[in-house]
């Protein structure tokens, strides 16, 4: 794309504005957007969100301290160029995001949009999207207004802190918004390494709340505040050597963080990085055709930041999970594209328009936001109504919802069918899912005990980790399966131990992270876990019991209950003809483990079920009925209820009858 020259709008736009700071908001915007495409190997792209606090709050103070000092600071005033600076394009990708959304997104999944879309356009989105998903979940990806959370908590801090500065005497601001930075970093730290024990909310764990709340996030946008409040009376400028390092620092970051929590260290080291290359008046950065065309991105970041993140959450909606790497690129280019036309005919249009009375400007603006709130409401009913109830049922949690938080190990009268049973179900969601088919077992159904953790598989002394369990989570996991399996032993009655679990983490191929609980340590070793799973079984074995290890449902890393819905409802499904599972990708998922578990099968004696027998053939594994009228699935691994109820009881009538010999590995 050909750069010309600044129009007079531009020109007004970069008046007084630091080319060393639009070159940072271009690397940060860049970061961020490449790391959100999985492209270049930034895995710690997402740090670019940080340098934007730091880079806003100090940009946001010294221009609240000048107007102060000039005694021409009006709060009216201040909000008003707020929101003709953010709201129009906000409005603009709103729009459009809404109308894609409605045609590729699942009911469920508008619905959480239209929540989206409300909180952006009334600056609540960091309420709205922890009770919906974690940000580095794997849900988050189809969450299209997903980066709007952390507009919002810049605007949070936008409108706390001219009163805060208004307000105190300029000689006591230094010392407040420092214990302020101090006392938000605490709680910061303290949030991110308690995660299991302060501010329990249902569904949310206070690392969740830790990095969607301005009260701790409100410490790095008050790094950049506390640098303006120096710099007001004389600019301090680090040697650049110092300037260089730090630069350095950061980028070493954004390719690869040192910290698996966030925020935390890398925070906290980006923050600092980023109050050095502020200080001063920018002469740290060489003016070159590459710097100059990524300030110039700078001036475009917050188009750049809106646009990009729909249009790869969209994508990743209408693939069934991540597109292609060619789309992901090509819709990098995209993005960088769209947000230049959004700046320069949206964005500066609108923030520089000097015509019209402030009364109709700000009905203008207000009837922008009340629009793009009510219109994904409007467009959800017009397109669905009550179509899509019921259409997928959903997920089981087994005999009740508190099986599935351990309540079977606490109180196993409310996880089991008979006083004595002699069946148990062992394991995560995957134990969880087989229960309403057991049921259906009158054998097995009237005499069961439930003993399930979610995302833990039974295997005692070790625990899968990942950006949503870590170590302390870990440990809660060791400590449900040593009183699951020490249960299972002290019960008489309990003649069957059926083990299930997707064993993703524990048992696939290449980088595994396992916390080792005789240890304390972490390991990657998927023999060592290998080696625990046969001990177990060896130890229930030699108690005279059987036990049964049920493999996971096929799965092509793909939501087969998206699919199907989406195929019912006439919603757009991109690189799929078919909602049913081919053989290659089913094994490039699953092929490690069902290696695993066939070693597991000849080493320790344990009886493995598949479902292949009742789903599969030798080209592909179904996902629906034959009649294509219903799914089975309740999302991309696990049976729905109704699908349990058909097929976990073919399942084990293929053990009884020898037709699992012919399953496919």
């Amino acid at each position: 794309m050909a750069l010309s020259a600044p129009s007079p709008q531009e020109a007004v736009a970069r008046h007084d504005v630091r080319d060393d700071i639009q070159f940072l908001r271009g690397l940060a915007v860049l970061s961020v957007a490449t790391y959100h495409a999985r492209l270049f190997g930034l895995s710690g792209g997402y740090l670019g969100v940080d340098v934007f606090f730091v880079i806003s709050g100090f940009l946001i103070t010294r221009n609240i301290l000048r107007d102060l000092d000039q005694n021409r600071f009006s709060f009216v005033g201040f909000y008003f160029r707020r929101a003709k600076r953010l709201l129009p394009a906000a409005c603009f990708m709103l729009l459009w995001t809404s109308v894609l959304a409605v045609w590729i997104l699942t009911p469920r999944q508008f619905s959480d949009f239209a929540a989206q879309a409300l909180g952006t356009a009334t600056f609540t989105a960091n309420f709205v999207l922890p009770a919906q998903t974690g940000y580095f979940e794997p849900a988050a990806e189809m969450k299209p207004l997903l980066h709007a959370w952390s507009l919002s908590l810049e605007e949070q801090y936008y409108f706390l802190l001219p009163l805060l500065l208004w307000a105190v005497p300029r000689r006591r601001r230094l010392v407040l918004l420092g214990g302020t930075a101090v006392l938000s970093l605490a709680l910061c730290i303290v949030a991110v390494d308690k995660a299991h024990t302060y501010w329990r909310l249902p569904d949310l764990d206070s690392r969740q709340l830790a990095f969607y709340m301005l009260p701790t996030r409100a410490w790095e946008l008050l790094a950049g505040s506390l640098l303006a409040v120096t710099q007001v009376d004389r600019l301090r400028t680090p040697p650049r050597p110092v300037q260089w390092l730090a630069l350095l620092g950061v980028l070493v970051l954004l390719v690869h963080p040192i910290d698996e929590i966030h925020p935390r260290w890398d925070a906290i080291l980006v923050t600092a990085g980023m109050v050095l290359l502020l200080a001063g008046r920018g002469e740290w950065l060489p003016r070159n055709p590459g710097s100059s065309l990524v300030a110039r991105i700078g001036d475009w970041s917050y188009s750049l930041y809106l646009v990009h993140w729909p249009l790869f959450a969209l994508a990743t909606a209408a693939y069934l999970g991540e597109p292609p790497a060619l789309v992901r690129f090509s819709l990098l280019a995209i993005a960088v594209a769209l947000a230049y036309l959004q700046w320069r005919h949206v964005e500066q249009r609108f923030r520089f328009h000097r015509g019209g009375r402030l009364g109709h400007s700000v009905a203008a603006l207000l009837a922008c936001s009340l629009t793009v709130m009510a219109l994904p409401y409007v467009m959800q009913e017009m397109r669905w109504g009550d179509k899509a109830a019921d259409i997928v049922p959903p997920a089981a949690k087994g005999i009740s919802v508190a099986c599935a938080r351990e309540a079977g190990v606490r109180d196993a009268s409310s996880c089991r069918t008979a006083p004595n049973p002699e069946y148990v179900v062992w394991g995560d969601s995957f134990a969880m899912h087989l229960v309403p088919g057991l049921l259906q077992m009158r054998e097995v159904g009237n005499s069961m005990l439930q003993l399930t953790k979610a995302a833990c598989a039974p295997i005692p002394g070790v625990a899968s980790l990942d950006s949503e369990h870590d170590a302390s989570w870990a440990r809660d996991c060791l400590n449900f399966n040593k009183a699951a399996l020490e249960m299972i032993l002290s019960t008489p009655s309990v003649r069957h131990v059926i083990l299930a679990s997707p064993f993703q983490g524990y048992l696939t191929a290449g980088s595994l992270r396992i916390f080792d609980g005789e240890h304390g340590s972490i390991t990657t070793e998927r023999q060592e876990v290998l080696q625990r799973f046969i001990a177990t079984i060896a130890a229930i074995k030699a108690t005279g019991r059987e036990v049964i290890v049920v493999a996971p449902p096929p799965s092509g890393g793909f939501n087969a209950a998206d699919c199907f819905l989406k195929q019912q409802l006439g919603q757009i499904v991109l690189g799929r003809t078919t909602c049913s599972i081919g053989h290659a990708e089913r094994m490039a998922r699953q092929g490690t483990i069902n290696e695993s578990l066939a070693r597991l099968e000849r080493e320790a004696g344990a009886v493995v079920l598949h479902f292949d027998s009742a789903l599969c053939t030798q080209d592909e594994c179904r996902t629906t009925a034959p009649d294509g009228r219903t799914t089975y699935y309740a999302d991309g691994d696990h049976l729905n209820v109704e699908g349990s109820k058909v097929i976990v009881p073919k399942v084990f009538a293929a053990r009884t009858s020898g037709s699992g010999a012919e399953v496919v590995r």
